[in-house]
């Protein structure tokens, strides 16, 4: 008896070849947008450069912020617990227990205990070049701590005077005036520089916008060309997006490599002179930058996409 022995291949012949032409024709695509958004910026030179250079202010602006922020938290941190009234707890009494009593009076807004180990942190972050400094409070013996945080903080001093006199609390340090001028300064930048840069922001989303309805407009017969030979609108309106997203990749490159100089250049500098108060972690640098990319990216995106919404059916 004679067996034949059959092989079935692993991938159909059509279907390999059908594989090869899904690829080569997404190759093309790819290819045919990348050159297509390339002639739309040279036509558009003006109105991208103009949206590159508006990208890059903003950007650079908004990450030296954000960089400087960081740098700083741990400082800004510390002078807010000073601004707050700080209890100290009798060694002998439960800290728990006053801190409910205190949660409870009508002029008490919020209540935080800070035990030993806390404050030990948040001081071994401020003497992190100074150890010797540090090894001295370590050393003592702190007690647990309560940090108040009044409805009016104009009645700071009283409620301090009583607090003193109460029994089982030692020691009442209240709000400094350097650390409360401090961080009222730190707030009216924080809420102004974020004021002015949201209206960057939305310049650049606009100017985006109206490089791409320029583009369209010269554009107008090539579209209504395409459209007729059956082009998809899809891949009509995805040129006008490659193309955003490259002229806000551009400006936002540019920006994350002036960020990176600014820190180098002053804030580096800054933290080699003043290291008990700018830390700038490698981590927060390289987030900095990689987020400034993203959001230059994003900016393109969004304001080409708002240009073509519609497009198509003005078209």
């Amino acid at each position: 008896m004679k067996i034949t022995k059959v092989v079935t291949p692993d991938t159909p012949p059509a279907r390999r070849t059908a594989d090869r032409s899904v690829t080569t024709s997404s190759g093309h695509l790819i290819r045919y947008y990348l050159r297509d958004a390339q002639e739309g910026i040279r036509r558009n030179a003006g109105a991208a450069l103009a949206t590159i250079l508006l990208i890059f202010i903003s950007l650079t602006i908004t990450g030296a912020m954000v960089l400087l922020k960081t740098g700083v938290d741990d400082v800004i941190g510390f002078l807010n617990d000073q601004v707050k009234i700080k209890v100290f707890v009798d060694r002998q009494a439960d800290t728990e227990q006053v801190a409910e009593i205190l949660a409870g009076a009508s002029f008490v807004r919020h209540v935080k205990i800070e035990t030993r180990e806390d404050a030990l942190a948040k001081l071994q972050g401020l003497f992190r070049d100074m150890p010797h400094l540090f090894e001295s409070f370590r050393d003592s013996r702190f007690p647990d701590a309560i940090l108040i945080e009044l409805e009016d903080q104009s009645q700071v001093e009283t409620v301090a005077r009583e607090l003193a006199a109460t029994r089982g609390i030692t020691d009442v340090f209240y709000a400094q005036e350097f650390a409360a001028q401090v961080l009222r300064w730190s707030q009216l930048i924080s809420t102004y520089g974020a004021i002015v840069l949201l209206i960057f922001l939305l310049a650049s989303v606009l100017t985006v916008g109206i490089a791409m309805n320029l583009s369209l407009y010269q554009r107008q017969k090539d579209i209504r060309v395409k459209l007729l030979l059956g082009a998809r609108e899809s891949h009509v309106r995805g040129q006008f997006l490659l193309e955003g997203v490259i002229i806000g990749f551009i400006g936002s490159l540019l920006a994350a490599f002036a960020v990176y100089l600014i820190y180098y250049y002053a804030l580096y500098q800054l933290q080699l002179r003043f290291s008990a108060v700018f830390d700038f972690s490698a981590l927060s640098l390289n987030l900095t930058l990689l987020g400034v990319i993203l959001f230059g990216m994003l900016i393109g995106l969004i304001g080409t996409y708002l240009s073509t919404r519609k497009m198509m059916k003005h078209g």
